[in-house]
């Protein structure tokens, strides 16, 4: 799904992701090493593919990353390998929920946010916080605020004016 004219984020669904849910459910985090590859596809040709190693040993639980990112300006192509921290935490009863550490940095700090998701919003995975991005439900339920500022009427005035 791409942009709309009123908003200029973009959203979860602009990005190739990758969760600790799809992980857990497709057992990566029931001990050792395993590895595995996403890959996607326009009208029918492959576009991409991610290569992707998860351990979790202890000590050096990480997901790392394999693939080659091309910038869209100059068609120039950089082999990226680089890991991605995992931590858990425990469950209430029992069990343990893994977390993605983000691994980008903005405004000079590392993000180092505990996440669930990563998004590939550019040339590294990280979370939706250092990619600014929305969800499509918060931008759909914002769609219509400019025309109501057009017409000089509050959102809240409007919901109760069409209530």
């Amino acid at each position: 799904m791409g942009r709309y004219s009123y908003s200029s984020r973009w959203t979860t669904s602009d990005c190739k992701s990758l969760s600790v849910k799809f992980l857990n459910e497709h057992h990566y985090f029931d001990g050792g090493v395993r590895w595995g590859t996403c890959s996607w596809s326009r009208n029918g040709e492959k576009t991409g593919s991610i290569g992707y190693v998860v351990s979790t040993a202890q000590g050096d639980a990480s997901i790392r990353f394999q693939y080659i990112h091309t910038n869209s300006q100059s068609d120039e192509k950089k082999d990226l390998d680089y890991k991605v921290q995992l931590v858990s935490t425990p469950c209430r009863f029992g069990g343990r929920r893994w977390w993605f550490i983000c691994p980008l940095v903005r405004e000079g700090r590392p993000c180092q946010r505990r996440v669930g998701v990563l998004y590939l919003g550019g040339k590294y995975f990280g979370c939706r916080h250092c990619y600014s991005l929305t969800y499509e439900s918060s931008r759909e339920s914002h769609k219509f605020d400019k025309l109501f500022a057009e017409l000089g009427i509050t959102p809240r005035q409007a919901r109760e004016l069409f209530s």
